[in-house]
């Protein structure tokens, strides 16, 4: 079988992506709007003509700076505070005083950033940082104002500085690949899923494309079996019948959407790409079924749905790479 090598096309990408729309139709009659993506070729080529989306984990990158990061100013603390213990000198005791106090707030800003890094909340990310620096920034200044050289720390600090700075150029480039990600899948009917799909090849490209398929499968089951479970524990705390009724049939819907894609694992392992790419697909109609059930006349949401999208992404980018697979 084929392997994706090298870094990862984004036309490449795009063409599978949009080719989900026309898999999930042959899958079952009623595609839903979650899988729905439809092709413009003029664009792509246009894309086509970009610099390749980086593969580089730069979220993780950045979160192990920044946690290096605090790891060096919490050390710092330490010798600030090891020093107090030990000073006599009122100036001295001033400008440590008001070091420990300077690494305690950067340490906190840095922490903020990770949870901000989470989040998606860059900018916050970044503002957070940046403070960090300038907290640290204050503690070489007091001993220049003060005792007119340089802090005891300046070394240390040097190092946390990098540290920070490391965090903060993995983040710009995480922001960066984001946009290009998002630009490209603007053009996309379904451009949540596009940005999933791309996310996906990009997270998991040194598996090969087999392996790609498996992953993909079974985070699909994964995801199905996670909500036929959260159905279990609705049954048990719901007391509205007419609820108690469509979370019955909901549950015996997921139940064969599940087998279905159990089913698909097998058909894989045998390169029987077809049978795998028909169960996989024919899971998404029980899934839509449930949503029908709860739906009925009135139109309302299913206290399901959003883990029923997730669900539905995870079957089409499952389809996608099964596609792709057979076409090799």
């Amino acid at each position: 079988m084929g392997s994706l090598h090298g870094l990862l096309s984004f036309c490449f990408v795009l063409v599978l992506v949009l080719s989900s729309n026309h898999l999930t139709a042959k899958a079952h009659k009623k595609p839903t709007n979650q899988i729905k993506v439809e092709a413009d070729f003029k664009i792509i080529a246009e894309l086509a003509g970009k610099n390749s989306i980086p593969n580089a984990d730069f979220k993780g990158l950045a979160k192990l700076a920044l946690t290096k990061a605090i790891s060096n100013g919490n050390v710092i603390c330490q010798r600030v505070n090891s020093l107090l213990l030990k000073s006599s000198d009122m100036y001295t005791t001033r400008s440590l005083t008001g070091c420990s106090t300077n690494y305690k707030d950067a340490v906190g800003l840095i922490n903020k950033s990770l949870a901000a890094l989470d989040a998606k909340k860059y900018d916050d990310a970044k503002t957070c940082i940046t403070d960090a620096l300038a907290n640290s920034t204050k503690c070489e200044d007091r001993f220049e104002e003060l005792l007119q050289r340089n802090s005891p720390f300046t070394f240390m600090k040097a190092k946390f500085g990098l540290l920070c700075m490391t965090g903060l150029k993995h983040i710009n480039l995480l922001v960066q690949k984001e946009r290009l990600i998002t630009e490209g899948c603007s053009q996309t009917l379904d451009k949540e899923l596009c940005i999933s799909t791309v996310g996906f090849f990009l997270e998991n490209k040194g598996l090969g494309l087999h392996g790609l398929a498996k992953l993909a499968v079974e985070k699909a089951l994964q995801d199905g079996t996670r909500i036929h479970n959260h159905i279990s524990v609705l049954l048990k705390t719901t007391s509205d019948k007419c609820v108690l009724k469509k979370l019955k049939s909901c549950s015996s819907f997921y139940l064969t959407a599940i087998g279905k894609i159990k089913a698909s694992l097998p058909a894989l392992d045998c390169n029987r790409y077809g049978d795998a790419s028909t169960w996989v697909g024919a899971a998404i109609g029980s899934a839509e079924t449930c949503e029908g059930v709860f739906a009925g006349k009135s139109n309302k949401i299913s206290p399901l749905t959003p883990m029923k999208i997730e669900f539905s992404k995870q079957v089409s980018i499952s389809l996608v790479v099964i596609k792709k697979l057979a076409g090799n």
